[in-house]
């Protein structure tokens, strides 16, 4: 696929596209004409040398070429410049930072430019392709909307993960609660997080777009785009609700764990008090000193010398450990 697709909408004769950046010049500043130009993998000198025949300034140039990082916008002269980031599940699962969106909107045309394909932009250009007059020829300020609503609706795939992933991880918590689980949970938290930072700027800056005086954008559009920021507002709230849902998962993980622990502790200290009795009892035959029942009073029944000393310690150990077991009963410490 090129790098570089345009498309024109000019009222009477509909959409064209593929036309050359010399031909689009020509198209500047007239009402009847809407053009796009989208850039996918492009390099700085296609960038610069659009900027040169468009006029960008130089600000916004820098801007199409080098990543931003963090949404923003800017007013020149001549345009908009929109920086936007698209959250997706892949690349979040992989550990791969958030796709950039770079978007100049003019009075009659729309520059976007991103280093990957791009499901919003895709999107879009199957929109234009059955209805380029409802969408370009209602300005570039609403197809710039049409881009941006469909990014935002993007979105709306992160929360069906996030609830599946959530799940999940509390089926694993309450069915065994490994460190593991708790190693998932904290994975999932840390996404969480990232998404927070990543759409928090953003929702601000449709705020901007669908409130601010900005030019460029009508005032017919503003309602449009405050659909899209009650929408964006919506999933980032959806996404603070999981964030505490998390946190709270942590915490039980941590007490189904400690809960485990007292168990196995209370477990194993009952089992070393019901050997006390015996332990005693064979602490005191393994003194030099002639105790009743020891190898020195001569062997008794069948068992050899150590038969009065092996009913001794049962013995010892059957009726104290009985008698306890039904105290430890008693007071529900089995339980």
């Amino acid at each position: 696929m090129s790098p570089l697709r345009s498309f024109v909408y000019e009222e009477g004769r509909g959409l064209l596209q593929n036309v050359p950046l010399a031909e689009l010049i020509s198209y500047l500043g007239r009402s009847d004409v809407t053009f796009w130009i989208d850039f996918d993998q492009p390099e700085a000198p296609a960038i610069q040398h659009l900027g040169e025949l468009f006029n960008l300034h130089p600000l916004a140039v820098e801007d199409l070429v080098s990543p931003q990082r963090r949404p923003k916008i800017d007013a020149y002269d001549n345009g908009l410049m929109i920086v936007l980031r698209d959250a997706d599940v892949d690349r979040i699962e992989k550990s791969l930072s958030a796709l950039e969106l770079d978007i100049f909107l003019g009075r009659n045309f729309l520059i976007t430019v991103h280093t990957e394909h791009m499901e919003c932009v895709e999107m879009a250009i199957a929109r234009l392709n059955g209805a380029a007059a409802r969408v370009m020829g209602r300005g570039s300020d609403y197809l710039a909307h049409m881009i941006i609503d469909f990014l935002v609706d993007d979105n709306l795939q992160l929360l069906s993960w996030l609830d599946e992933e959530i799940s999940d991880l509390e089926e694993t918590i309450y069915a065994n609660p490994t460190d593991a689980a708790l190693k998932q949970a904290s994975k999932l938290r840390k996404n969480i997080i990232y998404l927070q930072r990543l759409l928090g700027p953003q929702l601000e800056l449709i705020r901007r777009l669908s409130g601010d005086d900005l030019p460029f954008i009508k005032k017919s559009l503003r309602a449009y785009f405050r659909d899209v920021y009650d929408n964006l507002a919506r999933i980032n709230d959806i996404i603070h609700n999981y964030r505490e849902i998390i946190t709270a998962d942590i915490q039980i993980h941590q007490a189904l764990i400690a809960n485990k622990s007292n168990k196995i502790l209370a477990l194993l200290t009952i089992v070393f008090t019901l050997s006390i009795p015996a332990t005693v009892v064979g602490t005191f035959y393994g003194m030099n000193v002639n105790l009743p029942g020891g190898i020195e009073t001569g062997a008794w029944l069948l068992l050899g010398p150590f038969t009065t000393f092996i009913f001794i310690v049962v013995g010892s150990l059957l009726l104290p450990g009985a008698l306890m077991f039904w105290w430890f009963k008693r007071r529900g410490w089995f339980e």
